[in-house]
């Protein structure tokens, strides 16, 4: 059984490793986020670890009642912070299992591990996992609701990853490796060239 604390303070050191070697060019590039930097998803993506409940229920409230909505406010309002300080910020995020209330590590362990890809796959850059951690986080992935989504888009589809020893789910089949099988999971479709079956084209439909 893996160790759930570690496993999310590994994603979180890994994101924060890449962030700590960007240059200052790579941090304006555009992300897979719509609309979003690099800088953007960076400043977003520790929220989770570091946004107080009193801070974020005020939040949702000026934004009523709307997460998308608040996100984008939120990260308005600190995207102007010196590159410096959010490799900071991420630098104490690395050794952090802090997730908000109600909210699992494996949940906070997707998200991080997604926008790693929205950051990485811009600048060409890898992003390192284990079998262990992935097989954690596939597995996570079939049961999240939203804001991940991730139950409702992989239901009634099986998947086979060919990477790790993994599987889920009966009726048509998607392929392909564990971080592709992940982030199409997310509503990303970056690794979608990765995949294959006769389930693909009825997981893209639902991203």
């Amino acid at each position: 059984m893996i160790d759930e604390k570690a496993a999310l303070i590994a994603e979180r050191a890994a994101f924060h490793a890449m962030l700590a070697d960007l240059t200052e060019a790579d941090w304006e590039v555009a992300s897979l986020c719509d609309g979003w930097t690099v800088r953007e998803v960076a400043t977003h993506a520790h929220l989770g670890a570091t946004m107080s409940v009193p801070a974020a229920l005020l939040g949702l409230v000026k934004a009523r009642g709307n997460f998308d909505r608040f996100m984008v406010t939120q990260v308005a309002a600190e995207r102007s912070r010196p590159t410096s300080e959010i490799v900071a910020v991420w630098g104490g995020v690395a050794h952090s299992a802090k997730v908000p209330p109600s909210v699992k590590q494996v949940d906070q362990a997707i998200d991080v591990f997604v926008h790693h890809h929205d950051i990485a796959v811009p600048l060409g850059r890898p992003v390192p996992s284990d079998p262990g951690r992935l097989r954690w986080m596939a597995d996570g992935l079939v049961g999240t609701g939203k804001p991940i989504g991730g139950g409702a888009r992989v239901e009634g589809l099986r998947l086979i990853a060919t990477d790790i020893d993994w599987h889920y789910g009966t009726g048509p089949e998607v392929t392909g490796p564990a971080a592709a099988m992940i982030l199409a999971g997310c509503g990303r479709r970056a690794l979608d060239d990765h995949l294959s079956g006769d389930g693909l084209a009825e997981l893209q439909r639902r991203s």
